[in-house]
């Protein structure tokens, strides 16, 4: 992303506002006087708050009736593509939970399935939040069968520290999908 500053002046900071040159541009303009501006920042990179103000604009306006100096101007064109990045990142992370949230659903159903078959229940009545001993009854005997059976159904092995310490269907579902390939 490329920040200009196209404008000579007196680089004086006077009013701080962003404006789009269209309607339909994604990319807009940030003056900080009558005539000089920041071009080619997005509209959401104006918009990103943190601790309730908008960094974008905050910067410039903590240097109000301050001349930029060369150095602050490329300081804040840095500012801005950082914001940019961070923001990727942020879309980034917001996908993967997502995306993590959606598997973990994908594995619980299946999980569910199997452990109300396995130990004759009905599938409403397994949760995330069931402990296999004392909400669904289940004996070492059974833990072991459902083991079996879910190493075959998730191709996935269960060693006997795994099995002792997973006492909850949420513990099974995240071992299961710590190894889901």
């Amino acid at each position: 992303m490329i920040i200009s500053y196209p404008i000579t002046g007196d680089n004086k900071v006077e009013i701080v506002r962003y404006t789009l040159p269209e309607q339909s541009a994604r990319k807009g303009r940030v003056f900080i006087n009558q005539t000089q501006y920041f071009e080619g920042i997005p509209i959401d990179v104006c918009n990103f708050r943190l601790g309730g103000d908008q960094i974008c604009l905050k910067w410039l306006q903590s240097h109000q009736g301050c001349s930029l100096s060369n150095k602050e101007i490329q300081q804040y064109q840095r500012i801005v593509v950082v914001l940019e990045e961070i923001i990727e990142l942020i879309v980034g992370i917001d996908i993967a939970i997502q995306l993590s949230q959606f598997n973990n659903r994908k594995i619980f159903e299946k999980v569910q399935v199997i452990v109300a078959e396995q130990l004759g229940l009905e599938q409403n009545q397994v949760s995330l939040t069931s402990n296999f001993a004392e909400n669904l009854g289940a004996d070492s005997l059974d833990m072991l069968e459902l083991f079996m059976v879910l190493e075959q159904a998730f191709d996935i092995q269960f060693n006997d520290q795994v099995a002792k310490e997973t006492s909850t269907v949420q513990k099974l579902v995240n071992y299961i999908r710590h190894f889901q390939k």
